[in-house]
């Protein structure tokens, strides 16, 4: 086993149902990971100021991708961003108006917009994920450069949402992909900008080879950056789809899985799956 770089998504995958994580196990791993030369990256569907927040002792010299890839950060240095051409991204809220208005999120680099016809009942839930958000009185006059567009759904309307969305001519002409977050989000991206394109920058920067990475999530939108990685993992709560492409699998969130395999990776010996049995049978003792 060869790994040099960790890239692991966050929500349902990192940080346990709570959002909390086992934070003196993890810092003490996030040493030794260090030491040993291996990077560590959060790469999450949520926007950098949201992940930044979770990481303050560390947040100033590890990587983020956030925003699905289209924004990634190295040591507080900024490695890209990634905008919508402008006139496509007013097309795209003008056709969307009529049926997403009231749930309609502009990301842009240091907050999220909302529109005047998003009720205040929502914000609870955006609060969580949005830890910057700004109400303005049309999404339209937004001047400034936005990267991604979120719809906030529910689980229940979000496959009819999905529905709509795939008969919208930018979708089928592939002017934007469409990306479930879990939780009803559903991410309108730049093509072909998801995880696995955010981490390429910090692999030219770092010189990894796909071989070299290891990503663990849960959701569509890890799909291709778990896919790409010679250490792909699913956690146990992930989506079936995903767990189908994984070449590995841990235990869920609220197990710690993802700390886990950090531990495996650490141990610098047998296969997952030994280790794995040993780990269990440990616990039982």
């Amino acid at each position: 086993m060869s790994v040099k770089l960790i890239a692991v998504d966050m929500d349902s995958t990192f940080l346990k149902t709570d959002k909390s994580y086992n934070k003196p196990r993890f810092l003490k791993q996030y040493a030794e990971l260090k030491q040993q030369g291996i990077h560590f990256v959060v790469a999450s569907g949520n926007p950098l100021y949201t992940l930044q927040q979770y990481f303050p002792e560390i947040g100033h010299e590890i990587a983020f991708v956030a925003e699905n890839g289209s924004h990634v950060m190295h040591q507080q240095e900024e490695i890209n961003f990634s905008r919508f051409d402008p006139i496509l991204l007013q097309q795209i809220i003008s056709d969307l108006h009529a049926d997403f208005a009231d749930c309609m999120v502009l990301c842009a680099k240091d907050r999220g917009y909302i529109g005047a016809e998003l009720a205040e009942s929502s914000l609870s839930k955006l609060n969580i994920y949005f830890k910057k958000l700004q109400r303005v009185a049309q999404l339209s006059d937004v001047q400034a450069d936005v990267c991604k567009l979120t719809l906030n759904t529910t689980p229940s309307t979000e496959p009819q949402a999905l529905k709509l969305l795939a008969t919208k001519s930018y979708v089928q002409q592939k002017q934007v992909d469409l990306v479930s977050s879990g939780f009803g989000f559903i991410d309108l991206i730049l093509p072909n900008q998801h995880k696995a394109f955010g981490l390429s920058f910090l692999q030219q920067l770092w010189q990894v080879e796909d071989h070299e990475m290891l990503t663990i999530g849960d959701n569509y939108n890890d799909m291709a950056m778990v896919k790409q990685a010679g250490y792909g993992f699913a956690m146990a709560n992930a989506v079936p789809e995903l767990k189908q492409i994984a070449r590995y699998q841990t235990g869920s969130n609220d197990q710690e899985g993802v700390l886990d395999v950090i531990d495996w990776v650490l141990s610098n010996e047998k296969s997952w799956e030994s280790w794995q049995q040993d780990h269990l049978t440990m616990a039982s003792i």
